[in-house]
């Protein structure tokens, strides 16, 4: 069974015609029928491949409405730098609610992790 792990830097952009791209750090292995599963908050889950759950943590409250009215991303995986080491498309498959306890894994909600004082 596999468990979630989280992308540390990752970065949502919208390209001309309003499709949205994900750039991520780039993973071993390749990816088998991707899909992002979303429910409009805070994170998200890229099922990359069966043994693959990465969380996408803090999406950007300016992006969610976007990323919840498109059918599929483009998922571009980058090395050091700019060089890209492959882009395919995942689906986005949206929930009520994503059944994950983002306290256990250590996360909080975009709101609670920009208000703390650093």
């Amino acid at each position: 069974m596999s468990e979630y792990i989280k992308e540390e830097k990752f970065v949502i952009a919208e390209g001309d015609k309003g499709e949205l791209y994900i750039f991520l750090s780039a993973k071993k292995d390749i990816p088998s029928a991707p899909q992002i599963i979303y429910d409009g908050k805070d994170h998200a889950i890229f099922l990359r491949n069966h043994n693959q759950k990465i969380i996408l943590d803090y999406i950007h409250p300016d992006i969610r409405e976007k990323l919840k009215q498109t059918p599929e991303v483009v998922i571009v995986e980058t090395l050091l730098g700019d060089n890209i080491k492959d882009s395919y498309y995942a689906n986005i498959k949206i929930v009520p609610d994503i059944p994950v306890d983002w306290g256990m894994i250590g996360l909080t909600t975009w709101k609670q992790a920009f208000s703390t004082p650093i």
